[in-house]
C-alpha cells in the first residue's frame, strides 16, 4: 500500500462528510465511466484504462483518481503515473482549478518521466466537469520545471503533442526545418512535405533530423552527429529539449547562435510551441561553447534567417 492512500484517505474522509451534509456545489452529475491514463513499459507512451468513480462528489472524484494514479494498471504493461517514492501530500479545489501538491521527491523525477506523469494527472483529472485546470505544487511552493520557469495552470490542450502521432507508423505532416545556409552564417529555411514522423512526437521528429543534418546541397548542418538527445517534450507552450554533455563541446560548421536558432525556430514552427528551454543532463545553469547561456527558454529569432 502506497503512503498516498494515507494522505488522500483523510481528504476522502472529509469529502464524504461534506456529501452528506448536502454540499451541492462540491458536486457534478456525470457519474459515468471516464479513464486514468498510465505509462507504458517502455516510459514513453501514455496508455488510458476506462475507469468508473465511485462518488459524484467533486472532491471524492479527485481523491479517487489520485489514488488510482498511484497504482499499476489492470493491463499487462500499465505503470502507475505517480511513482512509489512521490507522495500527494493535498490537493484544493478553487474556482474550477485543482491544485495537487507532492512531496520534494517530485522533483527529483527524470526530465521524461516527469512530463508522462504531469500529462496523466492532468489528462485524468481535467475528465471532471466542474474542473478547468489543474496546477502542480512541491511542498505548497509553485513547481518549477527549470529554475525559475514556473508552470501554470494546465488543462489537456497542454499536452497536445503527447497525443498526436501516438502509434500511427504512418503519420504525416509537413515540417519546417532551419539548417545553416552554406558557409554557416546564417540559418536557411528547409522544407519537408508529407514526411513520415511514425510513432514519434513531432518535437522528437525535428531534434532527430537536425542531428541527422541536411540531405540538400547549399545546407550545412547545425548539431554535430554524435550528439545524443536524452528526452524531448512540450508543455504549457515551452518545449523542452534535453541533450547529452556532448551538446556543449561538439561543434558543426555553424556559428553557435546558428546551431542553438536551429533548435529554436525549427520547434517554434509548431502551432503549439512559443518557446524553447534547451539543458544538458537536466541542466540549464551553462553556458554552450562558454559563450550562452540556456538558463532561459529561447525565443524564435528570425534575424538569423537568410532572405529567401
Amino acid at each position: 500500500m502506497k503512503k498516498i492512500r494515507r494522505v488522500l484517505s483523510l481528504i476522502l474522509i472529509s469529502a464524504m462528510a461534506i456529501s452528506l451534509f448536502g454540499c451541492g456545489e462540491d458536486k457534478t452529475e456525470d457519474t459515468s465511466g471516464m479513464y486514468v491514463y498510465f505509462i507504458n513499459k517502455a516510459g514513453d507512451e501514455l496508455t488510458k484504462e476506462e475507469y468508473r468513480v465511485k462518488s459524484d462528489n467533486v472532491n471524492s472524484q479527485i481523491t479517487d483518481l489520485l489514488d488510482a494514479l498511484s497504482k499499476d494498471g489492470d493491463e499487462k504493461d500499465d505503470k502507475a503515473a505517480v511513482p512509489n517514492n512521490v507522495i500527494v501530500n493535498g490537493f484544493k479545489l478553487e474556482n474550477g482549478i485543482i491544485t495537487v501538491d507532492f512531496n520534494s521527491e517530485y522533483n527529483q523525477l527524470e526530465n521524461q518521466r516527469e512530463v508522462m506523469c504531469r500529462a496523466a494527472v492532468v489528462l485524468t483529472l481535467i475528465q471532471i466537469n466542474a474542473v478547468d485546470g489543474i496546477a502542480f505544487t512541491v511542498d505548497d511552493k509553485p513547481f518549477e520545471k527549470v529554475a525559475g520557469t514556473k508552470l501554470g495552470v494546465m488543462d489537456a490542450s497542454s499536452f497536445v503533442s503527447m497525443l498526436r502521432g501516438g502509434d500511427d507508423q504512418f503519420a504525416r505532416s509537413d515540417f519546417l526545418l532551419y539548417f545553416g545556409n552554406e558557409d554557416g552564417s546564417k540559418l536557411k529555411k528547409y522544407e519537408l512535405k508529407n514526411a513520415n514522423y511514425g510513432n514519434k512526437t513531432k518535437e522528437e521528429f525535428i531534434v532527430d533530423k537536425l542531428i541527422s543534418g541536411p540531405n540538400k546541397d547549399g545546407y550545412t548542418a547545425t548539431l554535430n552527429k554524435d550528439i545524443k538527445l536524452r528526452s524531448v517534450s512540450s508543455s504549457n507552450n515551452i518545449c523542452y529539449v534535453d541533450f547529452d554533455e556532448s551538446f556543449l563541446t561538439e561543434r558543426s560548421g555553424v556559428l553557435d547562435e546558428v546551431c542553438i536558432y536551429s533548435i529554436v525556430n525549427s520547434l517554434c514552427e509548431l502551432n503549439d510551441i512559443h518557446e524553447v528551454q534547451i539543458t544538458v543532463n537536466k541542466e540549464s545553469d551553462v553556458l554552450y561553447h562558454k559563450k550562452i547561456s540556456l538558463r532561459e527558454p529561447f525565443i524564435r529569432n528570425l534575424d538569423l534567417v537568410e532572405a529567401d
